[in-house]
């Protein structure tokens, strides 16, 4: 990977780490999910799993280690991978805006998957107690694609178009 590259890859994480905390006063409402599906639309591949990589290393240095770390490294590199594999399929802003409203839901669940494996009781509970917000976040998600992907897409592919694929 050039030296370009990789300051842009930390840059486009730096600009999660600051999407996310400038909207913390809202309750799950996050710009990261559109931030990384659009990564995963216009860069290659290792690029896009670097910046997620790295977003959750900074995450990891501002809010310590907890059972949410391990998961962090797992869904956010996945959601990556599996937009990158289907961007075939997620054409279009319709699929883009449900395939992150799902994601959103999903996202909670993906969370509890640690307390179910101390118990599924310990399990339930997180996801239960979690629901509203996934909720939110699935809702978040779906409007924040539908209204930002198009002139964000537009804009983000003709500046990464050049520079930045191997």
């Amino acid at each position: 990977m050039k030296t370009k590259q990789f300051v842009l890859c930390a840059f486009l994480a730096g600009l999660c780490v600051v999407s996310k905390e400038m909207l913390a006063f809202l309750p799950n409402v996050e710009l990261v999910t559109f931030l990384m599906i659009l990564y995963s639309l216009c860069l290659d591949l290792k690029s896009v799993i670097l910046i997620s990589i790295l977003f959750c290393f900074v995450q990891m240095m501002l809010y310590g280690v907890g059972l949410w770390t391990p998961m962090y490294f797992i869904v956010w590199p996945g959601l990556c991978l599996m937009t990158y594999c289907f961007r075939k399929v997620l054409k279009t802003e319709q699929r883009l805006s449900l395939y992150s409203g799902i994601f959103g839901l999903c996202f909670g669940f993906l969370f509890s998957i640690p307390f179910f494996m101390i118990s599924l009781k310990m399990g339930w509970a997180y996801f239960i107690n979690g629901i509203v917000f996934d909720v939110i976040h699935g809702v978040s998600n779906y409007i924040i694609m539908m209204f930002l992907y198009e002139p964000s897409f537009r804009v983000f592919s003709k500046l990464t178009k050049n520079g930045f694929r191997e």
